[in-house]
């Protein structure tokens, strides 16, 4: 009988063959003892941390309660000053300082804070600034912003342009948090983009605060930055900032449809004599979101000068163009909804369901 003869690259010899159940079994080993290692490394650092708790729980306790002329010093038992020698440690308490600040105000929140220098733990969160991974830097900039370390601010600042969006917004936030609107200064120097996100977290932190002036947001609206424009805009919003009414104007001739439909935000709410004009001129057909805005916003803001204009918008190949032009004409026109009704094509679509929402918007 004939034999049967295996492919070249399945005949393995025997020794081969054990070679590679000993190499397949010496990485079981390790990878079991991998697991076996990290597993007690995480309980130990469990264990270690209900140790500490108590420890620092006292610490914090004391600085809470403590008064502006007790020693400091004193609260640093030899036993604490042992502790703080291993970096876990130091890192835990961090945290926990952290946490704890979050929920205080007043002098409680500023002993905090001294307990935090008086331990020296700000040199740890400045060490983060200097490492190149990007994850230390954000969580060292945030812990110097949290306890509000403000001698660090030139080293902080340096990371305005950092290739890590994290770092950037951990950057700008210190920033305010540091100076309230004076701390918006990265905004002449930044190069990335502000992402909306971020922005709505800047305008929240500065929400209380109230500028002496407003020359900067003039500055900032010229900005080559688009992000940084649009940003402005919302700060003159929040702050009904009268002064940089011109400058709102020019902006919305530049290209950008988040400038423009955030220019048309700011003018609707602090509108002069000639705004609905502006908003006619600049109409465009280059996008139907913006000029929804500026028909919408003709329904607030508009005079009987833009019945024109709507009256044409009324013949828009659009659909949500004539609705939206059909309502604002409805709030300008001396006639109301009523001269609308009168058109030869009131009794056409998309006319009626038109006619029908506004008739019922109005009853509502």
């Amino acid at each position: 009988m004939q034999g049967y003869n295996l492919p070249g690259f399945l005949m393995i010899n025997a020794y081969q063959f054990i070679n590679i159940i000993y190499a397949l079994l010496v990485l079981m080993i390790l990878l079991f003892s991998f697991i076996l290692c990290f597993t007690f490394y995480k309980r130990k650092i469990d264990r270690d941390k209900k140790i500490w708790q108590q420890d620092i729980a006292e610490m914090i306790s004391q600085a809470i309660f403590q008064d502006d002329e007790e020693e400091e010093s004193a609260d640093i038992s030899t036993r604490v000053k042992k502790l703080l020698k291993n970096l876990s440690f130091r890192n835990y308490m961090i945290d926990e300082l952290i946490q704890t600040k979050k929920n205080l105000s007043g002098s409680s929140n500023g002993n905090i804070k001294k307990l935090y220098e008086l331990l020296e733990l700000d040199k740890d969160s400045f060490k983060r600034l200097l490492k190149p991974k990007w994850h230390f830097k954000a969580r060292g900039i945030q812990e110097l912003g949290v306890m509000e370390q403000i001698k660090y601010e030139k080293d902080i600042f340096k990371l305005a342009n950092n290739e890590n969006e994290l770092v950037r917004n951990e950057m700008q936030c210190a920033l305010v948090s540091f100076y309230g609107f004076s701390g918006l200064r990265f905004l002449d120097v930044t190069e990335y983009p502000i992402s909306q996100w971020q922005q709505i977290q800047l305008l929240n932190n500065l929400n209380q605060v109230q500028p002496e002036n407003f020359d900067d947001i003039k500055k900032w609206l010229q900005s080559s930055n688009e992000s940084v424009v649009v940003f402005s805009l919302k700060l003159a919003a929040l702050y009904n900032c009268y002064d940089v009414y011109n400058n709102v104007i020019d902006c919305l001739q530049r290209p950008g449809i988040l400038v423009k439909t955030n220019a048309l935000e700011y003018l609707k709410k602090m509108p002069q004599d000639g705004t609905s004009e502006h908003f006619v001129n600049h109409y465009t057909a280059e996008n139907k979101s913006y000029n929804l805005s500026v028909i919408r916003a003709l329904k607030d803001i508009g005079t009987e000068q833009e019945i024109n204009f709507l009256l044409k918008k009324l013949h828009d190949n659009d659909d949500d163009i004539k609705a939206a032009a059909a309502k604002s004409l409805s709030c300008l026109h001396p006639l109301g909804i009523s001269f609308l009704q009168t058109y030869l094509f009131a009794d056409e679509n998309p006319w009626k369901a038109i006619f029908l929402q506004i008739t019922n918007e109005r009853a509502a």
